[in-house]
């Protein structure tokens, strides 16, 4: 199966669960709504945690990995905050109503990757504090992320990620 149809079959996916939940999401609609074979889907996917963990991936690497030699971090820090703002329900539905797929862990993995490219650009890769410090800070910095969807007023996507920036900016200026 193509990259092209993946994506599809993910944003019908995506589309399904923003608006019928993750728990009323099947493989058969997906496919169904596709138009393409459900032995199509089989041969990509083991099932729709195995796609929901897909699409978390390829959204991140579009927005994160896809960016780093690109935007400025702080842009693509705000791009991944706008994408769980814009895409709440979504979110919401997939932490709430399924743990089989560690979505928050997903995300970290994929915002370590950008702290792991600011580290190298400063030359502090070899340092292993560095290194603990970043995977612990993704960790607590999706959960912030992920948290503030369920929040009654949740904030605005760019007054947090500017929060998050400082506290980069800060750590790592230490350095």
């Amino acid at each position: 199966m193509s990259y092209i149809t993946q994506k599809k079959i993910s944003q019908i996916f995506r589309q399904d669960v923003m608006q019928k939940g993750f728990k009323h999401v099947s493989v058969a609609q997906i496919m169904h709504q596709a138009q393409i074979r459900r032995q199509s889907f089989y041969d990509n996917f083991d099932d729709k945690y195995d796609l929901l963990s897909w699409t978390i991936q390829a959204t991140m690497e579009d927005i994160i990995d896809s960016n780093l030699d690109y935007l400025p971090w702080q842009e693509i820090i705000s791009l991944v905050f706008f994408e769980l703002q814009e895409n709440a329900k979504f979110y919401k539905s997939v932490l709430k109503n399924q743990v089989e797929v560690d979505v928050v862990r997903e995300i970290a993995w994929h915002i370590q990757i950008l702290l792991l490219h600011i580290l190298r650009k400063k030359g502090l890769i070899k340092n292993r504090q560095a290194y603990d410090f970043v995977e612990t800070y993704c960790l607590g910095l999706t959960y912030t992320m992920t948290n503030n969807l369920f929040l009654p007023e949740p904030k605005e996507y760019d007054e947090l990620a500017q929060k998050v920036c400082n506290a980069i900016e800060f750590a790592f200026g230490n350095y």
